[in-house]
């Protein structure tokens, strides 16, 4: 592997483990890179998803590079969204993708790859983002209490509540979160 691609490891309390990071649109989709490095430094691999609303935010080869393989941006024949992974992290996590879940649609990647996820107990954590009024959007909230409960495997990390927005969690909690969770 090219050298610019490796990460110098912090810890292995993740090695050996498959992190499905699953981006989806909003601005803070541009966090995801540091995210999947701040994995990788744990020993993870991570496999990464993409909507296509994230990548209006945030560049594919920017995602590739920082997981130092291709990523998956579409449904293929190659049956991606059957997830292999030993957890999926849905950072940052839109209220149209919870909504969608909480459905039970699977109409992109990130939502097909969550309902394969839930239909074999893999664990799923979802760190929502967005404006304040769209956090709070009723059905949102509903289905923020309600998908832990129909789905024991989800659990939601939560946001950081600044300038009227649900901003992405500190990286180190959400990382924090799926060791915990594994």
């Amino acid at each position: 592997m090219n050298d610019d691609l490796q990460v110098e490891w912090v810890g292995d309390r993740l090695k050996g483990k498959t992190v499905a990071l699953c981006v989806t649109g909003g601005i803070a989709s541009i966090e995801a890179v540091k995210l999947i490095r701040c994995f990788r430094r744990e020993g993870a691999t991570v496999n990464v998803f993409a909507t296509p609303e994230s990548l209006k935010f945030i560049g594919k080869a920017a995602l590739e590079w920082a997981a130092a393989q291709p990523i998956v941006t579409e449904l293929s024949g190659l049956a991606e969204h059957i997830c292999t992974e030993d957890i999926v992290v849905i950072a940052p996590a839109t209220i149209n993708t919870v909504n969608a879940i909480a459905a039970g649609i699977a109409g992109n990647v990130v939502t097909t790859l969550v309902a394969s996820a839930l239909g074999q107990e893999t664990p799923v954590l979802i760190a929502a983002t967005g404006h304040r009024s769209l956090y709070e959007n009723p059905v949102f909230q509903r289905n923020l209490k309600q998908l832990p409960e129909i789905a024991p495997g989800v659990k939601f990390i939560p946001p950081k509540m600044e300038e009227g927005k649900a901003k992405m969690p500190e990286l180190l909690q959400i990382v924090e979160e799926t060791v915990a969770a594994l």
